[in-house]
């Protein structure tokens, strides 16, 4: 059986996905990629496929070396990534969202005989794009909410994950900062021990109309930010039971004007 091809078409194709799957991959990983970087990378990618596809009889030969060398190679020129661990990991996600995207241009591809215009495998793989663009964007806006905390008390360091609640506004009366809500048992040990004076503070939030929450002040406490760590002087902290915090995805409720400080 003989097959026409058009390589405008078929050059077309795979450079749009190459595009969309380093783009994807960059995306999950959370990577920054430089538009020249990415589009160098897919169009050196397409144009040594397509040379060897043409110059190389042997199919076996051909497959092997763009999975092995074509393929890696135009993972190494978008990312310039020096790590090997991070390189494999670069090329693990981008081959997958290889096979994702190249799945769903099959199925359009069969759905449609094979008799449509190039623009409307464009359309697909721009609508895949633009749906895992919001996803992503979904997720990290989720993630964004959760950060790593340092806490710096007088007997060491403890680390323990924060959940940022704008919700939560609560102040400490008595000078005036806001009150972050953290699990009893982190700081229950030096708290009978002694080494963390207690005090009650009045509250509204925590389910009831009204009540009195124990509350203690650290040292010092760091928000790991994606940009660089933003330290807070002598945060109050209330201490909760841990049936206050629905799940185990962080220790401490962080006030909602933690970071206008």
């Amino acid at each position: 059986m003989n097959y026409e091809l058009y390589a405008d078409v078929w050059f077309l194709t795979n450079f749009t996905m190459d595009s969309t799957a380093l783009w994807i991959a960059g995306k999950l990983m959370k990577q920054q990629i430089r538009a020249g970087r990415l589009l160098l990378g897919s169009f050196a990618g397409t144009a040594v496929s397509m040379l060897l596809f043409f110059v190389w009889d042997d199919y076996t030969w051909y497959q092997i070396c763009v999975h092995f060398l074509v393929n890696p190679g135009m993972v190494f020129l978008c990312y310039r990534s020096r790590k090997k661990k991070e390189f494999l990991s670069q090329y693990a996600v981008t081959y997958l969202a290889f096979i994702l995207l190249g799945g769903a241009l099959e199925w359009l591809m069969q759905s449609t005989s094979g008799n449509v215009h190039f623009v409307w495998y464009l359309l697909g793989a721009l609508l895949i794009l633009a749906a895992a663009e919001k996803m992503l964007g979904y997720l990290k806006r989720e993630k964004e909410t959760v950060y790593d905390l340092l806490l710096i008390t007088g007997e060491g360091n403890i680390s323990v994950k924060g959940f940022y609640d704008t919700g939560n506004l609560l102040t400490d009366p008595l000078v005036g900062r806001p009150v972050h809500i953290i699990k009893k048992e982190i700081l229950n040990e030096q708290v009978q021990q002694g080494k963390l004076p207690v005090r009650l503070i009045p509250y509204h939030s925590l389910g009831q109309e009204s009540g009195l929450l124990e509350a203690v002040t650290l040292e010092g406490m760091y928000i790991m930010q994606e940009n660089h760590p933003l330290y807070l002087k002598k945060p109050v902290f209330g201490m909760a039971e841990e049936k206050l915090f629905q799940n185990d995805r962080c220790d401490v409720i962080l006030n909602g004007k933690s970071m206008e400080s």
